[in-house]
């Protein structure tokens, strides 16, 4: 088709799925991308105003929402990850439980009919009540998130700007959550722009890999939002009764081991892939389609064709393919200021860890030199982190549970071992997923922020340290470490105000 009739027919779309939109939302809070088709949310049911979006932001990212207020809906689904989480195979809720599944990437959820791995959520407005409710999530009921937003002193004021009064009620703390989600729109990556005739051309790799793409992978990942929300069995190996997928949902025998179609944008930030987290890399994921699907029962018909399973693809078709799929990647949509934390119109308290700290201050000569060692190489580690030498921070974390380990356990009063082995599986835990990240010094700088709390309430309950040390914490960020020099940045551009605390 000649350029001049195909942008006169995008036009005429355009124009149509603006006329139908314009009497239902305010298109300055959100507008249908030309290259995108109508969305399926309703906005009638919920318009859009500035002051519910910013609601709904804050509550994304307020821990209020959990049981103990230590995970937010942002800690599950991070902006630069894509809105996942860094590098997790499984997410993990409060108490670092681990949860079944990997964190599906928030975007364009207003083009969404169901929500979930498993879809078993079929309206955005009622998406939240799902993480809120699980126990390996925020482990927390709606009501009680209701009253602690009802006895906070900023949130009626925040609801009586976005919806007239400051009744808090579920429906409105829904919406509200709804409301900034439905902004997430991702559609501005390179593939966008030259779809759109923006003086964006795909080079000649990335055209090839456009071309395979629609010919082996457009049949699941279809149209402009690359799924077709369906739910499918794609032939992974090793599945277990522990998740059947869209099953657990419907009780539908033929829906064991399905799960949904996912987007395939901004997939260079959203790794690992798969349900459960199984795949690193593109490579292996288009690896697999190419020659690791096991027929089962359930296996998608178009993985399972003329005697073959999987997808024919060379190893220059994969890599082909992999070049287009990079061009799905959104990078204004990853760094947009205004999904972020640190821009929230109002700064959301952060939970006290200084609460925790104990006050039992060891006499024993052993403990204060297993703890002292283990302060060592803590800040060895801290400068690993520093410098992003993901090697070292991976080895120095794979040392520190073993030095404390030495800590014989059983000659501690009853408290101090309950407390010391809780303190030590939630340092162990962090550390794991620093060696875990070796690949990503972004994921291992997360889970060294959390170790460093509960390594920081070790240290000042059993207070070993005979030289100074000094606990500095990021008022406006998740930064937090422990240091031998009483001021120190280690993140300047991410900290604004920071808060010191001698042990």
């Amino acid at each position: 088709m000649p350029a001049k009739n195909k942008i006169i027919i995008l036009s005429a779309f355009v124009l149509i799925v603006c006329l139908s939109f314009k009497n239902t939302q305010d298109t300055a809070l959100f507008t249908v991308p030309g290259n995108f088709p109508k969305p399926a949310y309703q906005f009638a049911r919920n318009p859009l105003s500035a002051d519910g979006i910013e609601l709904g932001k804050t509550l994304f990212y307020d821990a209020i929402v959990s049981s103990d207020n230590t995970v937010s809906c942002g800690s599950c689904h991070q902006q630069s990850a894509g809105f996942t989480q860094h590098g997790h195979a499984l997410s993990h809720g409060v108490d670092d439980r681990l949860t079944k599944r990997n964190s599906m990437p928030l975007f364009n959820m207003a083009w969404a009919t169901s929500f979930g791995w498993d879809g078993g959520v079929h309206d955005l407005d009622f998406f939240a009540v799902s993480p809120i409710t699980n126990p390996a999530e925020m482990n927390e009921s709606l009501g009680n998130v209701l009253e602690k937003l009802r006895k906070s002193e900023q949130y009626p004021a925040m609801f009586k700007r976005a919806f007239g009064t400051e009744e808090i009620n579920s429906e409105r703390f829904l919406k509200a959550l709804s409301q900034f989600m439905l902004t997430m729109v991702s559609a501005n990556a390179k593939y966008d722009k030259y779809m759109r005739y923006e003086g964006v051309e795909l080079n000649e790799t990335e055209l090839a890999g456009m071309a395979l793409f629609k010919q082996k992978c457009a049949s699941c990942h279809s149209g402009e939002l690359f799924t077709d929300f369906s739910f499918r069995n794609n032939g992974l190996g090793g599945m277990t009764d522990d998740d059947k997928g869209r099953f657990e949902v419907n009780q539908n025998e033929g829906d064991q081991f399905k799960f949904k179609v996912p987007s395939l944008r901004n997939l260079s930030y959203t790794t690992p892939y798969m349900h459960d987290g199984r795949f690193k890399t593109l490579e292996e994921v288009l690896a697999h389609y190419a020659s690791t699907v096991e027929k089962n029962d359930f296996l998608d018909p178009l993985l399972s064709q003329n005697g073959q399973l999987g997808i024919a693809l060379t190893a220059d078709e994969q890599k082909k393919i992999i070049s287009f799929l990079k061009t799905l990647d959104d990078e204004d949509f990853i760094n947009n200021p205004k999904f972020a934390e640190t821009t929230l119109a109002l700064s959301i308290p952060k939970r006290n860890v200084e609460l925790d700290v104990m006050p039992f201050k060891t006499k024993s000569v052993k403990v204060k030199e297993v703890l002292n060692q283990g302060i060592e190489v803590y800040l060895k580690m801290k400068e690993a982190i520093k410098t992003q030498n993901t090697g070292s921070a991976a080895a120095l974390s794979e040392r520190l549970p073993k030095v404390l380990r030495k800590i014989d356990v059983s000659k501690l009063g009853k408290k101090e071992k309950v407390f010391f082995i809780s303190y030590l599986e939630k340092v162990t835990f962090n550390a794991d997923h620093i060696i875990e990240g070796e690949y990503s010094a972004e994921h291992q700088a997360d889970h060294f922020n959390e170790l460093s709390k509960y390594f920081y309430v070790l240290i000042a309950s059993f207070k070993p340290n005979s030289t100074d040390l000094y606990y500095h914490r990021c008022e406006t960020s998740d930064q937090n470490w422990l240091s031998n020099k009483a001021q120190e940045v280690l993140a300047p551009a991410n900290c604004s105000t920071i808060k010191t605390i001698k042990l």
